[in-house]
C-alpha cells in the first residue's frame, strides 16, 4: 500500500493534469456563430436566396458540401479540409435586379490560422491554373488575400477576393452577365474584413499554441480545486487504513480465541 505522501501527490497531479485536459479535449466551437460575421449588402435591392439553392453555399455547410461545389476529387478536398483542420463553414448569396448582379460571401472556420492560410494558398492556385482566370485583382487595407478576374469572356464575368483573419478564411464575389462590375467587389471586401472578428476560435485554442505558464494567480485559481482532490485522497487513504488495522485487530483477537479455546 502507498504511503500517505505518495497518495496525496498522486492525487495532485490527477488534479492538476486533469485541469487542462478537459479544456483540451473539447469540440471547437467559433465564436460568434458564422452566421452572424458575414457583411449585409450594400443596399436592400439585393434579395438573399432560398437555402439549399443548387450550387450555392446558402447557410451552413460542411465539407463534403463544400467539395461538392467544385465537382473534382471531392474526397480529396474533403481530406485536405480535414488535414487543415475545417470546422465549418457558411455561406450567404443574393440577387440583384438592377444592374443584374449576384453576390456571394462565404466564410470558413478552422481550428488555427495556418489551417486557413493554407486554405487561401491552395483557393489561389486552383484558380490561377482555371481556364477561365483572366488576371489578378487587388483591394487595399487588407494584408493576406489575394484577388481574381473569372470570365469565360461572353457569358459572365466575376471578381472575387478571398482573405484571412485569424482562423477564418473569406470569399467575396460579385458576378454578372456584362462587364460592368467596377469596384463592387473590392468595396464589399472592404466592408467584410471590417466586419469580421479578429478569430472565432482564440489563440490560445490553436494548434501548437503553447500553454499558459501556472502563475501564482492561476495556482490560487485552480487550488480549492486540487484541495478537494487532496483531501478526497487523504479520507479514503484513512479508510483504508483503518479498515487495515479493524482487520489486522480481528484476526488477533480471533487467534487470542483460539489459543484459549473459546
Amino acid at each position: 500500500m502507498l504511503c500517505l505522501a505518495a497518495r496525496l501527490t498522486l492525487a495532485a497531479v490527477a488534479a492538476v493534469s486533469m485541469l487542462p485536459a478537459s479544456t483540451a479535449m473539447a469540440a471547437p466551437d467559433p465564436k460568434p456563430h458564422l452566421s452572424q460575421v458575414l457583411a449585409e449588402p450594400p443596399t436592400t435591392s439585393y434579395v438573399e436566396l432560398a437555402s439549399h439553392t443548387p450550387g450555392i453555399l446558402e447557410g451552413p455547410f460542411d465539407a463534403g458540401t463544400y467539395a461538392s461545389i467544385g465537382g473534382i476529387d471531392m474526397q480529396s478536398t474533403i481530406n485536405t479540409l480535414a488535414k487543415d483542420g475545417f470546422i465549418s463553414g457558411f455561406g450567404r448569396a443574393w440577387v440583384q435586379q438592377s444592374p443584374s448582379r449576384v453576390m456571394v460571401e462565404i466564410v470558413v472556420a478552422f481550428t488555427g490560422g495556418d489551417g486557413a492560410k493554407q486554405w487561401l494558398q491552395q483557393s489561389q492556385d486552383a484558380d490561377m491554373t482555371d481556364p477561365t482566370f483572366q488576371h489578378s485583382i487587388t483591394v487595399d487595407g487588407i494584408e493576406t488575400y489575394y484577388g481574381a478576374r473569372m470570365s469565360d469572356s461572353s457569358s459572365y464575368f466575376a471578381d472575387a477576393f478571398l482573405f484571412v483573419k485569424g482562423n477564418d478564411g473569406f470569399l467575396v464575389s460579385t458576378i454578372s452577365g456584362f462587364d460592368d462590375l467596377g469596384d463592387s467587389a473590392a468595396a464589399q471586401t472592404r466592408v467584410q474584413y471590417r466586419h469580421a472578428p479578429a478569430y472565432t476560435i482564440p489563440p490560445s485554442g490553436w494548434p501548437g499554441a503553447k500553454m499558459a505558464p501556472l502563475t501564482i494567480a492561476s495556482a490560487a485559481a485552480i487550488a480549492p480545486r486540487v484541495t478537494a482532490w487532496l483531501v478526497a485522497g487523504a479520507a479514503l487513504w484513512w479508510l483504508a487504513l483503518i479498515g487495515v488495522r479493524r482487520h489486522r485487530r480481528w484476526r488477533t483477537a480471533r487467534a487470542l480465541q483460539d489459543s484459549s479455546g473459546l
